[in-house]
């Protein structure tokens, strides 16, 4: 059976490693250095710059909120934490500050890349994830306006709401907008009370 995963690559990519000097920082860069990831690394605190990096890793044994320049509910970038303890309060907090993969301390000559890996594709998954919700949200607060739409084609076409819904569908379709986009251009034509773009 054909496998759909495909070997990433991250040659060219650029990582900020957010940990003091120590040969657990200096393990973690030869192997991105090894992979072509360019690496930059800070300590006790992230720059601004390191918004621009594709990732970040950091010590969670060590770090604090102050360490980085966004908030904790911002998740700009895959994340992995680098961990020597299990104590409890240490990994709910990486996992608040966004790591989505980790590795254990001391650091070993291989296992960057799988973190990479993980990281990286749960990172995809959950922003796809926010983005479905985003436009399942949009979608709903627009409701009372595809209704409205719906009464409308009601009365200038006749026949019944599953009629008029169908028709709507079918402009939508023609056009390739959502319902909703056209309910709201329906709405703005015939000077409806409630017509309004979504916000974007």
């Amino acid at each position: 059976m054909s496998s759909l995963f495909r070997t990433p690559s991250f040659r060219g990519w650029s990582a900020t490693v957010l940990h003091k000097p120590h040969s657990d920082r200096d393990a973690v860069c030869r192997q991105l250095d090894r992979l072509g990831i360019a690496t930059s690394t800070a300590w006790p605190e992230l720059p601004e710059e390191a918004r621009q990096a594709d990732l970040v890793i950091f010590d969670a044994d060590a770090g604090h909120d102050a360490q980085f320049p966004w908030p904790v509910e911002e998740l700009p970038m895959p994340m992995i934490a680098l961990m020597g303890s299990e104590a409890p309060g240490r990994v709910e907090w990486a996992i608040r500050r966004g790591a989505i993969a980790h590795l254990s301390k001391p650091i070993a000559s291989s296992g960057v890349y799988g973190a990479l890996v993980v990281a990286t594709r749960t990172f995809a998954m959950r922003r796809a994830s926010e983005d479905r919700i985003a436009k399942l949200e949009a979608r709903l607060a627009c409701r009372p306006q595809v209704a409205e739409a719906i009464i409308l084609l009601m009365q200038h076409q006749g026949g019944d709401a599953e009629s008029a819904y169908k028709l709507l569908q079918d402009m939508a379709m023609a056009s390739r907008q959502t319902m909703e986009d056209v309910a709201l251009d329906l709405l703005a034509r015939s000077g409806g009370q409630n017509a309004g773009r979504r916000e974007a």
